[in-house]
């Protein structure tokens, strides 16, 4: 039951001032609709875009054999592409390209004026990911022909800040590689230098081709006086042999001593040299293979730095709008009353509930 009476004096309060609650929310109507009639019309453009994928800037990706996972972006690429368009660098740009000191009536050489003109823009943009993964962008302006320029010139740029990214870091992996590549020259060249001196020095010019040529010659000449000798034992030991014969024997055996003599030589130089030149020469292979597939990797890196692979994939591009996007003066209209109205009433109730109270007293008590 005092719940309800308390309910009720709630109510009267209320009612008992109906007129002046009445009165204050028309005066906040009018005041809503004179002030909104007042406020300039802004007009929203929006463009839609997909970040494209990180593969298409790749250097094994390059050229008729192109193979991506897919011309749209993962999590990362949308990532880079949302930091390139929230970026200092594209609202500096539109300030430039639309010289919106001007036309945000604010002056270059006033106090902060960088800092004004940059709220004001990053005020009127809007840079959101949508449900299917896509990246809207928008720009309101009071212009709409101004508002289609600006966000069709913001994707423009958010593509090619996106791609002067990707070049610099392929132009690092270029320089890089062109280094190594001429570290390999040089060592190329060192080795050769190198190895033709121990060639010279050990007449090794073929490792594998010498071992065996030199190995056959030792062996065939060893046989040959082997026979030679055992002929010539022979014919020493029979009576009735040619004195011409023993000498042609006795020749062809010195001779053949001589060649083995050479050969065993030879093949002790060849043995001293060998492992040397082997490494040498092995070492020397493996370099220039190393080169060869560096340059080719250059060639790769250069393609790719070449290419114009876009970073974004627009699906719509902005338009001129033709509605405004705000302000929406019957929702501000109604919002002014609504808020009048309520506010009208709790001070209609507080009044009454400390009418009673002597705030003089409260006020000049020590």
């Amino acid at each position: 039951m005092q719940q309800r009476d308390n309910l009720l004096d709630l109510v009267k309060s209320v009612f008992k001032r109906k007129k002046q609650i009445l009165r204050l929310c028309a005066i906040a109507g009018i005041g809503a609709i004179v002030i909104s009639l007042f406020l300039p019309n802004y007009y929203e453009s929006t463009s839609t875009f997909y970040a494209a994928s990180s593969d298409v800037t790749l250097p094994g990706s390059v050229g008729p054999d192109l193979k991506v996972r897919s011309l749209f972006g993962i999590e990362e690429d949308m990532e880079k592409i949302m930091t390139c368009a929230s970026s200092t660098e594209l609202v500096d740009f539109l300030i430039s390209e639309f010289d919106l000191y001007k036309h945000y009536d604010i002056s270059p050489d006033a106090k902060k004026a960088k800092s004004k003109v940059r709220k004001n823009l990053k005020g009127n943009m809007t840079l959101i990911k949508t449900k299917y993964e896509a990246i809207e962008l928008s720009i309101e302006d009071k212009d709409p022909e101004i508002a289609a320029n600006m966000v069709n010139s913001a994707v423009n740029k958010v593509n090619a800040i996106a791609q002067n990214l990707t070049k610099s870091t392929q132009a690092k992996q270029i320089e890089n590689k062109m280094k190594a590549i001429a570290e390999q020259q040089k060592s190329i060249k060192e080795l050769g230098d190198t190895l033709s001196i121990l060639s010279q020095k050990y007449g090794i010019y073929n490792v594998v081709a010498q071992s065996e040529s030199i190995s056959e010659a030792l062996t065939g000449v060893s046989g040959k006086l082997t026979l030679t000798e055992a002929k010539l034992a022979q014919l020493k030991g029979t009576r009735y042999a040619k004195r011409d014969t023993i000498f042609y024997l006795q020749a062809q055996q010195k001779g053949l001593i001589e060649q083995k003599n050479y050969l065993e030589s030879t093949l002790q130089k060849f043995n001293e040299g060998s492992a040397e030149v082997s490494s040498l020469t092995k070492a020397m292979n493996t370099a220039i293979e190393q080169r060869s597939e560096d340059q080719e990797r250059l060639k790769q890196l250069q393609a790719a730095y070449n290419s114009d692979a876009p970073m974004v994939l627009v699906l719509e591009r902005g338009e001129v709008p033709d509605v405004k996007s705000r302000p929406k003066r019957s929702i501000l209209v109604i919002g002014a009353v609504l808020a009048t109205f309520i506010f009208s009433i709790l001070f209609a109730i507080l009044l009454d509930a400390y009418q009673d109270i002597n705030w003089k007293e409260i006020v000049n008590a020590e």
